[in-house]
């Protein structure tokens, strides 16, 4: 893994926890059952950055590959991430954690396209940290 992928790995998955902390924050003050709404977003913000780690690696792999090769790599890791998804929240019915946990996992599961938003602002915020430019 290259620096730059490391980089902007770690600056995805900040984005995808700032984004469950936000949501936490807000609507913690809203939800009867903290106590669900809290164990189902952790569960959707953790299926997210593992989706994150995985795609990444994944994307890595294929680029060893003939573009035919590397687009069925793709979608069979694609695969792979969707029964992950799926299987969790069948998990989750089975366990009857209640609608409330299934449904901020989710809302934690778009932390990842949250992270994907933020990615950008988080990159330029942490070159400023890291080497006070702008």
């Amino acid at each position: 893994m290259t620096d730059e992928n490391s980089s902007v790995l770690k600056e995805l998955i900040l984005g995808t926890l700032l984004f469950g902390i936000a949501v936490a924050l807000l609507g913690v003050w809203w939800v009867e059952d903290k106590k669900m709404f809290l164990i189902g977003l952790v569960i959707g913000n953790a299926l997210s950055i593992w989706r994150a780690i995985h795609m990444q690696s994944t994307l890595e792999k294929a680029l060893d590959f003939e573009e035919k090769t590397a687009k069925a790599k793709m979608a069979v890791s694609y695969g792979i991430r969707l029964i992950a998804i799926t299987i969790v929240l069948a998990l989750m019915v089975e366990l009857d954690l209640g609608n409330t946990a299934i449904l901020m996992c989710f809302v934690g599961l778009f932390g990842l396209k949250a992270g994907a938003m933020l990615q950008p602002h988080i990159h330029k915020y942490m070159n400023i940290l890291t080497y006070n430019r702008r």
